[in-house]
């Protein structure tokens, strides 16, 4: 069996470890969110708790969105016209918090099969957030830039057909 795939195994045996207890916990933090909110006052606090200020466990993925920048890079893409088509899956998580008034030096880095939003230049390579398709999964990509410039990078390993990963780091050769 390949080590990718114990890693993988690993990481999705602890996240369902985590939603388990999670949904156990859920009954207790509701309770403590409906009598925290009883004794709310609104005028010093409008907005009320939610169950999820009260869960220890609660889950990561899907709970917050991703920055605004990349937001502000996938509408700035689109206005010039240079979104590809297959990145569409996460474009109204992306774009629902994007800044009006940021506008990024860099939209993105695009390759083929692979982009990385709002790229910042790091050692050895570049950090965003990173959309690709499995086909280029551990594979070098040249991924241009809005002036021409062209970089070989390497793609992480993608272990489903589609995936939109904030953070992501590739280097290049």
């Amino acid at each position: 069996m390949p080590f990718e795939y114990v890693i993988i195994a690993y990481n999705e045996s602890c996240l369902s470890q985590r939603d388990k207890l999670h949904n156990s916990e859920r009954p207790i933090a509701l309770l403590t969110s409906v009598f925290a909110n009883s004794k709310r006052d609104p005028k010093k606090q409008s907005k009320s708790l939610s169950y999820l200020d009260f869960s220890f466990y609660k889950p990561n993925e899907g709970s917050e969105s991703a920055d605004s920048i990349y937001g502000s890079s996938m509408l700035a893409l689109l206005r010039d016209k240079k979104l590809p088509a297959w990145t569409l899956f996460c474009f109204k998580e992306l774009t629902s918090n994007a800044e009006s008034d940021y506008v990024p030096d860099e939209p993105a880095l695009i390759a083929a099969d692979a982009m990385l939003l709002h790229p910042v230049k790091v050692s050895g390579g570049f950090k965003g957030l990173l959309i690709a398709q499995e086909s280029s999964s551990e594979q070098y990509r040249a991924f241009k830039g809005s002036d021409g410039t062209e970089y070989n990078l390497l793609v992480p390993y993608i272990q489903t057909k589609v995936i939109a990963r904030e953070d992501a780091t590739l280097f290049g050769l």
